[in-house]
């Protein structure tokens, strides 16, 4: 008996093992694998899957869900541009923006992108993608067949780069990509001066010999020129004053324009000034667009359709400039439209060569917070999400249209239009400003919206204001009522409390003050202004005229004098503004005007040779005489 009941036992766990395996169901697909011997250690590999395994449909509900989260949907959730992975189903990116994440899903994915480049001869696109440790991605840029540009890291677009161009992004990572993910960097700038466009032997620009104005090139608007100051002619002393460039430009009429100049050489300081109908007056001009700076820069609105006359010289008061190496005299030119893509990439440019802060972002409060209203964060939250926080922040207060605008929506030409304001339009400014575009608020639009600078005059803020409807997504209103007017006591009333019954402010204590009605003596007026007339002659000899001859006056000395002409004469004052200027005539005479005070110091300037002759008290006339070496 003890015999057999070991030997019963054996086949009952022989019976019982038996079926246990038969009860375990077998995956489909799942391979046999070698039986490990016994007594020795079992190592079992992890397998790394890219996609989630088939559930199989005879598992239970609990084994299906389990199986679903323990797999990484999010990571391998497709990004929101697929699908994207030929040229025939590009996404559009936008530019100057960043975009993004994007993945790639599946493994061998590719995502291909379109960039629309405006036509701007004077500004590149740079192209920047950022990713995950564990993406080793490859950039191509292609116009039809052409291939334009290929990188790992970023690519250039040169300016002459425009219309469609599509953009190819590559994983060349040979691990998994899930979980990765990258983004893509769209930014627009002016492009740097090209090597060898500006010769560094010393020899003048392109443009030259334009140093008058009958001798003035002729130049684009919108287009950056590399331009120097090395004077044109070869002779010494040529150029005593330093090169005089000018130039002609074709403007449109009501049109703002920026004329700058940026990128400087060590050493050289500009003046620019523009000239209008007559040549010896500018209408606008600019030294220094900061103070302490070297570049200069101005806003011009063209009166009418024409050819507009800029100068731009160095500032060095008559003298040779003096720079950090002799054939270093570059500059960089440029006439834009303000309302223009290179004006507005141009701002930041001069403000960080010119050292001016960059302005600090502010949010915009909603006036209405401080009433206490309901519904005032549901109208500061919507003026806040209208207006992102890169923007600029001035005064609030009564404004008028000073002629006839559109309403944008958004602070760009091509935004949608609200409303149209004509002139006369009394508006309310909000505060925000981006670039030259003024967030506004009138009567004629439920929204708020941006207009330029340009349309815009600030009123006293004491004449009646309309009261524009901003109300925000909670109801009330973006700018507070105005109180019903105080009533004024008359003159011979003495300081008193008025109470008056305000909207929605009852019973609020007003304090009103007699102003005394003696007023200060005026100041002097300033003396008059009277037209004068310099005439100035300039005539050349080897042998100055004396006073007689050695013979006696009966023998007169012959006068040997010739008359110079196209000689560029100016007027200026004591500081050596110049106030009027000239050629001289076949006869070797100028005659310059301008309306000036009876007190003020005149000089006549010859900036070609370098002389600066003061005038005494009431004189008008001057004869030059000059060596016939110097004519």
């Amino acid at each position: 008996m003890r015999r057999i009941l070991p030997g019963l036992l054996l086949i009952l766990l022989s019976v019982v093992a038996t079926g246990t395996l038969a009860a375990t169901p077998i995956p489909a697909g799942a391979e046999s694998e070698a039986t490990p011997i016994l007594a020795e250690p079992t190592v079992v590999t992890p397998l790394v899957t890219t996609a989630p395994r088939a559930t199989d449909e005879s598992a239970s509900p609990t084994a299906r869900s389990a199986s679903a989260t323990a797999t990484p949907a999010a990571s391998m959730r497709p990004d929101a541009c697929e699908p994207n992975d030929t040229d025939a189903q590009p996404c559009a990116l936008p530019l100057d923006a960043v975009s993004g994440p994007f993945t790639f899903v599946p493994e061998a994915d590719r995502d291909v992108y379109v960039l629309d480049l405006p036509d701007d001869p004077a500004i590149q696109t740079v192209v920047t993608v950022r990713a995950t440790a564990g993406l080793d991605l490859f950039l191509t840029a292609r116009q039809g067949p052409t291939l334009l540009a290929s990188g790992t890291i970023s690519l250039t677009l040169a300016p002459a780069i425009h219309g469609p161009v599509l953009l190819r992004v590559e994983n060349r990572d040979p691990r998994p990509s899930a979980g990765e993910s990258y983004r893509i960097e769209v930014r627009r700038e002016i492009a740097p001066r090209a090597a060898g466009t500006v010769d560094l032997t010393g020899a003048p620009d392109a443009l030259e010999n334009n140093w008058s104005f009958a001798t003035a090139a002729t130049i684009a608007v919108g287009v950056v020129y590399d331009l120097t100051l090395v004077c044109p002619e070869q002779r010494p002393d040529a150029c005593p004053g330093g090169d005089h460039d000018y130039l002609r430009v074709p403007v449109k009429a009501g049109v703002a324009y920026r004329i700058a100049t940026f990128d400087l050489d060590p050493g050289v300081d500009t003046v620019v000034e523009v000239f209008w109908q007559r040549q010896d007056r500018p209408v606008a001009g600019n030294d220094d667009y900061a103070p302490g700076g070297l570049l200069s820069a101005l806003t011009w609105v063209a009166p009418a359709d024409g050819l507009a006359d800029i100068r731009v010289a160095p500032r060095n008061g008559g003298l040779m400039p003096q720079l950090a190496e002799a054939t270093h005299a570059a500059y960089r030119f440029v006439v834009a439209p303000v309302a223009s893509e290179l004006a507005r990439k141009l701002d930041p440019t001069l403000r960080q060569q010119a050292n001016i802060p960059t302005p600090t972002a502010m949010v915009a409060a909603s006036p209405s917070s401080s009433g206490g209203a309901t519904g005032a964060t549901g109208s500061g939250s919507a003026a806040g999400a209208a207006v992102p926080g890169s923007q600029e922040q001035i005064t609030a207060g009564p404004a008028i249209i000073v002629r006839a605008t559109v309403l944008r929506h958004e602070p760009r030409p091509d935004s949608t239009a609200l409303a149209d304001l004509p002139a006369e339009t009394r508006v309310a400014v909000r505060g925000p400003v981006r670039g030259l575009w003024v967030s506004i608020a009138a009567d004629a639009s439920i929204l708020p919206g941006w207009v330029l600078w340009l349309d815009l005059r600030r009123i006293d803020p004491n004449a009646p204001t309309p009261q524009p409807s901003t109300a925000g997504a909670g109801g009330a209103s973006a700018v507070p009522a105005e109180s019903p007017p105080v009533q004024q006591p008359s003159a011979s009333q003495s300081p008193v409390a008025v109470t008056t019954a305000a909207a929605g402010r009852p019973g609020v204590q007003v304090d009103v003050t007699t102003l005394d009605p003696a007023l200060p003596p005026p100041p002097p007026a300033p003396a008059a202004r009277v037209p004068v007339v310099i005439a100035v002659t300039i005539v050349a000899t080897d042998h100055p005229p004396t006073g007689g001859s050695a013979l006696g006056m009966a023998t007169p000395t012959p006068d040997m004098r010739q008359p110079v002409r196209g000689v560029r004469v100016q007027i200026a004052n004591a500081f050596g503004e110049v106030l009027a200027e000239g050629l001289t005539d076949a006869s070797g005479a100028v005659r310059l005007s301008r309306d000036l005070r009876p007190t003020e110091a005149l000089q006549v300037v010859i900036p070609a040779w370098g002389l600066t002759i003061p005038l005494a008290s009431g004189q008008t006339d001057l004869i030059l005489t000059v060596p016939e070496a110097h004519s």
